[in-house]
């Protein structure tokens, strides 16, 4: 008896000390070339086509010393490598359209340093065709280490799996595990302890049927087994509307900065889900915070979550088709669970990745009670604020469409489109907030290695 009672007390007390201690989160480290994605425009009934290019990140002019690389048809976007030294995307990602007939789905590698693509990593299909099963967020999750990928695919008879793929051995054969559900996201924890599949039910298990109402739950697994530790349901989560398929309401989901907590604020409801995922197999529904307290007059059906650098804030925006019934931009105090209008216009704010700086982003046409800024309806504006007094330092881009913010080294990159000419590539120097240099981009483009702000 006496036994029984200590080891049930070394369970305790070993499980107590689980849920007060976190994994270290790696320290990013900067990619070795700033890359630019530009899209090819696209040809009727064909798929769509891209380059990548290497460029200067201080003149952003092409790197002389390496040609630009074809994209793949029918891929899917990519994913830095945490370490910096690889790009990860799926080849075959989409069936749709003029992808029916892509070839199944398999990830790509491109060596940032060396400037190749690895051999295709193939995904044991048994005679099926894989697709990539992701409505929301990235087709593909790196573990902070680097060293592991995730993903999520489906085939024709709509079996759904869970893929964790050595990039460290070349040649090591994929782990797989089934999913009898409907995922809607695919998150790996900052400091790499678990692995979080956002999802529910629908009717008939299947994409195109209707979803169950309430059905949302986050499936939470171990990232080196795939073994489903729990299901945690949630607050009567919405991944779909009732008459509609899943995806028509869309979900915002954050994490603590050191993998504590798992943030979801519902797409139709003021509610933000906390999940305290701090001890394995005891993960639980902390609590909900309602952020108003009636539902927008309107309506909503997605939202956008991110939280602080140093996980004690949230900061949420719920987009209503009235702008008079919007709050603008929320915050919400973890600690104390107090919710705020931040700034009843703004509609991000992002943090700096290189010193003591926020980006906020507001959106054209939005005029709301008690705003103070003026508004100009061509376009929206970006401003750079002190993180401390939140006061205004800059503004980087004003009546445009800013639909792309990211950081480099010392340097912050803007891409918009404006009004009667192409897409524009603005580069920043952090601190003073400069216009160092400008590319105008003959297509649309991306930064893909520059570490993105929202």
């Amino acid at each position: 008896m006496r036994f029984l009672v200590l080891a049930a007390l070394l369970t305790l007390v070993s499980t107590a000390c689980l849920g007060s201690t976190t994994t270290r989160v790696p320290a990013r480290v900067p990619p070795s070339r700033l890359v630019l994605q530009t899209f090819v425009p696209r040809q009727q009934d064909a798929p769509r086509r891209s380059t990548l290019t290497a460029i200067d990140p201080d003149t952003l002019e092409d790197a002389p010393e390496v040609p630009a690389l074809d994209v793949v048809p029918c891929s899917s976007g990519f994913r830095v490598q945490p370490t910096g030294q690889l790009l990860a995307s799926v080849a075959g990602a989409t069936g749709a359209g003029a992808c029916a007939d892509a070839p199944t789905a398999a990830v790509r590698l491109l060596d940032l340093t060396a400037w190749t693509w690895r051999d295709d990593i193939a995904l044991p299909t048994g005679g099926s065709t894989l697709r990539v099963d992701a409505l929301q967020g990235p087709a593909l999750a790196w573990s902070p280490d680097g060293r592991w990928l995730y993903l999520i695919t489906t085939d024709e008879t709509e079996q759904r799996q869970l893929w964790l793929i050595d990039t460290s051995s070349r040649g090591a054969t994929p782990l797989s595990v089934r999913l009898d559900f409907v995922p809607e996201r695919l998150d790996v924890a900052p400091n790499g302890s678990s692995v979080f599949v956002l999802g529910g039910r629908s009717a008939d298990n299947t994409r195109e049927s209707m979803a169950v109402p309430g059905s949302g739950f986050v499936a939470i697994y171990d990232p080196l087994s795939l073994t489903e530790r729990i299901r945690v349901p949630l607050s009567g989560l919405d991944i779909g509307q009732a008459d509609q398929a899943p995806g028509s309401v869309w979900p915002g989901v954050a994490m603590a900065p050191d993998g504590s907590r798992y943030y979801v604020v519902h797409g139709d409801r003021p509610l933000v889900d906390v999940v305290d995922v701090r001890a394995p197999h005891f993960e639980r529904l902390e609590r909900s915070i309602s952020l108003r307290e009636t539902a927008p007059a309107t309506g909503t059906s997605s939202a956008w979550l991110a939280a602080s650098p140093d996980g004690a804030r949230l900061y949420v925006w719920q987009p209503t088709a009235e702008p008079s019934d919007d709050l603008g931009l929320q915050m919400v105090d973890v600690g104390t669970s107090h919710v705020e209008t931040v700034d009843p216009i703004a509609i991000r704010l992002g943090s700096s990745a290189q010193g003591p700086w926020l980006f906020r982003l507001d959106p054209p046409l939005s005029q709301r009670p008690g705003a103070q800024r003026s508004r100009d309806p061509t376009g929206a504006r970006l401003s750079v604020l002190d993180s401390k007094t939140l006061t205004e330092q800059a503004v980087l881009d004003q009546d445009h469409f800013a639909f792309n913010l990211s950081q480099y080294a010392d340097r912050t990159y803007v891409i918009d489109r404006q009004p009667g000419r192409s897409t524009l590539l603005t580069e920043f120097a952090n601190g003073s907030w400069a216009s160092v240099t400008q590319r105008e981009l003959t297509a649309p483009g991306w930064l893909i290695t520059a570490q993105s702000v929202w």
